[in-house]
């Protein structure tokens, strides 16, 4: 969900497309299904083996996951999803998180038997969903944020839409840096204003919005997926804040029968802009140990 918390000293360390594409197949090619309402949208798939269906979070869109998918492509077929709303996907007519998790059963229905899925925020939320319905072979969750000691407050919620309609998508993007987010240092958040990244998010506040609200109505806790019994490893960043995201990855910890929990170092949110070879890494471990 918060990808808009990317640090400004991350925009150089991703890897070049040269790099890159040795690692695989040169092109992620595109393809189309339909989810159960009736939604056309679209996935970039890419690589050789068993499937590994990816679903991001929110102020991100597929592309963002295209290095790290790319590393796993000599191992796995990748399926990433482009969440309704973004580029090629279309929207329905009301949102609902539950829109989107048939999206992603939709999604693993297209991928076949066998399937493994990974999800990112609030990806990570829609695949911990799906997977009460559909177990994947093995599930990857990084930093979904359920509400577990308290939710996003709804109060800070509607700031941001308010900002967003009186002063614009900027000033509201920053709203929610302040009061949801609360990752980055004040000069932190002025260097991350300047990045191709920040502009690129301004253009998902409508998404983010309906998002964002949809996850502070959840539940508290996660003792409801305590029969989840597929093998699940949840990935937290050391640097990540202790609320919104540290306490939703040991809660799973604590609920989940076979699961596991690495601590990435020196990482928060975004390792897969941060350090891409070492998020692959877990992953690819994951997935392949016996």
């Amino acid at each position: 969900m918060l990808t808009g918390c990317t640090p400004p000293s991350a925009t150089g360390s991703r890897a070049s497309s040269d790099e890159v594409n040795k690692l695989g197949p040169a092109a992620f090619t595109q393809h189309r299904f339909t989810s159960a309402d009736g939604t056309s949208l679209s996935y970039f798939r890419q690589g050789q083996g068993p499937a590994l269906v990816w679903v991001h979070g929110t102020l991100s869109t597929w592309d963002d996951w295209r290095d790290v998918a790319s590393r796993l492509s000599p191992r796995f077929t990748n399926f990433v999803l482009e969440r309704r709303g973004r580029g090629a996907s279309a929207d329905g007519t009301a949102y609902a998180l539950e829109r989107e998790v048939e999206d992603v059963l939709a999604l693993m229905q297209e991928a076949g038997p066998g399937a493994s899925l990974f999800g990112h925020s609030l990806g990570a939320i829609l695949a911990l969903e799906a997977a009460t319905r559909r177990p994947p072979a093995r599930l990857v969750l990084y930093e979904p944020p359920f509400p577990v000691s308290q939710r996003i407050a709804r109060e800070s919620v509607d700031l941001v839409r308010t900002t967003w309609k009186r002063e614009g998508p900027d000033a509201a993007l920053v709203a929610a840096q302040h009061h949801i987010f609360r990752m980055l240092k004040p000069e932190q958040l002025e260097a991350f204003r300047q990045t191709p990244q920040w502009a690129k998010q301004l253009g998902m506040m409508e998404t983010f919005l309906r998002e964002v609200s949809a996850v502070a109505d959840l539940p508290l806790g996660v003792d409801r997926f305590s029969a989840v019994d597929t093998k699940t490893l949840v990935l937290l960043g050391s640097q990540s804040p202790h609320v919104l995201l540290v306490e939703p990855a040991h809660a799973l910890a604590k609920t989940l029968p076979q699961v596991s929990l690495r601590v990435l170092p020196g990482q928060g949110h975004v390792a897969h802009v941060t350090a891409p070879a070492l998020l692959a890494s877990e992953v690819e471990t994951f997935l392949t140990a016996r």
